[in-house]
């Protein structure tokens, strides 16, 4: 008797046991996806508002800020980025590709990085003024004098699918002042 009553139960209790330890993970995968965003969005808070205002080593806007959304010519490494929405092509091995992401590997997961740059206008932070990326493209492009003094900065970090399939996303908007 007592031998049917465990082998009813064993079943049951291994695949409880088994969900419970996949939630663990999920949750440290998750606070993992979250600091590699933050590291990523505090990097490009230390950059410069727009490469108009790249001046040796401060950032003083000396011209109208820049109609180009993403790295210059030449800025072919990171090291290079020298202002915030040079990010928005994350990656010099993404450079005129799309998507325009990179990998980052944490603990045997690689996690997928992604950034969008775009202005804003202070009465509406969550709308982009400028256009889309051209197909083909990660840089954005706008209108000349269309520029405000804000740029939102998107970092959006998922984790593969058979880790967890979903993604943490941070905002922030800098400004010009």
């Amino acid at each position: 008797m007592i031998i049917l009553i465990v082998s009813i139960a064993l079943p049951a209790l291994v695949l409880i046991v088994g969900q419970e330890a996949g939630r663990g993970v999920e949750s440290e995968i998750r606070v993992t996806a979250t600091n590699v965003a933050q590291q990523l969005l505090e990097e490009i808070k230390t950059e410069c508002f727009d490469n108009a205002s790249v001046s040796g080593a401060t950032c003083v806007q000396t011209a109208a800020a820049s109609t180009t959304l993403g790295p210059e010519a030449g800025e072919i490494t990171l090291a290079l980025y020298d202002d915030v929405d040079d990010f928005n092509d994350l990656t010099p091995a993404s450079l005129g590709t799309t998507p325009c992401t990179d990998t980052v590997p944490v603990n045997n997961v690689t996690f997928t990085r992604q950034v969008e740059v775009c202005y804003v206008n202070q009465g509406d932070l969550n709308t982009c003024v400028d256009t889309a990326p051209v197909a083909g493209s990660c840089n954005r492009t706008i209108a000349a004098g269309s520029q405000t003094d804000y740029k939102k900065i998107t970092v959006t970090v998922t984790a593969p699918g058979t880790n967890w399939n979903s993604s943490v996303v941070l905002t922030t908007v800098v400004t010009n002042y």
